[in-house]
């Protein structure tokens, strides 16, 4: 599957679908996320690619026929998206090495045990909206930032931002602190959600930033949509 993910790849999600399925808060996780496993019932894992324009889903599952809209690379991966990028992946495929190494190693980390991992090439502009705007400019001082989501009962986040120095690491740690301060003022009537931001543990070491939350899976709808 990494063998698909080409050069041009900035964003990179990997969902372990029968690890999710499985899990006992899979059916109280936000409807958002139940929409993105509904259509890839046939698929066991996932790996989704954006470049900054376009975005690229390579699946891996027994596949009894071809996934709709999909370009099958083998009897078990197949390929959808932006015919592009479905280009690319092909390309690099046939290379045998994944197109960016450097954003495996993070995704490696942040995987572990977590069916649900995100890495974040440093230094670049996703295309949010409202709250979640102000991550860019968090991004513009990382080399690399990854979240990786446990799932248990409850649902356990953990985000690593890597920072290109001691300075940045600092200046990226307050600045989050602030985006999490103005946000749980704007939504003070919701004491819910301002628990939920109150309840982000944040912690530095040098140039390295962690912040982790542990939440029941019901409470991550309010999370989404603060953001």
């Amino acid at each position: 599957m990494t063998s698909c993910i080409p050069k041009s790849a900035v964003l990179v999600a990997g969902l372990n679908l029968d690890a999710i399925r499985a899990a006992a808060a899979y059916p109280k996780l936000p409807r958002a996320v139940l929409a993105l496993t509904e259509p890839l019932r046939q698929a066991q894992y996932a790996i989704f690619v954006f470049d900054g324009r376009g975005l690229l889903a390579i699946t891996r599952g027994p596949f009894r026929e071809t996934p709709a809209g999909a370009t099958l690379l083998a009897p078990n991966l197949a390929l959808a998206g932006a015919p592009d990028l479905v280009g690319a992946a092909t390309a690099q495929h046939r290379t045998g090495t994944t197109g960016a190494p450097e954003l495996m190693e993070p995704s490696r980390l942040a995987a572990g045990a977590k069916p649900i991992w995100i890495v974040v090439r440093g230094g670049v502009m996703l295309p949010l909206a409202g709250n979640a705007a102000n991550l860019n400019r968090l991004l513009r001082a990382t080399t690399d930032t990854t979240v990786a989501v446990g799932l248990r009962d409850s649902v356990d986040l953990e985000l690593t931002a890597r920072c290109f120095t001691p300075g940045d690491g600092r200046d990226f740690e307050q600045s989050l602190r602030a985006i999490l301060t103005l946000t749980a003022a704007a939504n003070a009537r919701q004491p819910g959600l301002a628990a939920l931001l109150g309840a982000i543990q944040i912690s530095r070491e040098d140039r390295t930033v962690h912040a982790t939350l542990t939440a029941a899976p019901e409470a991550l709808d309010q999370l989404l949509r603060a953001f």
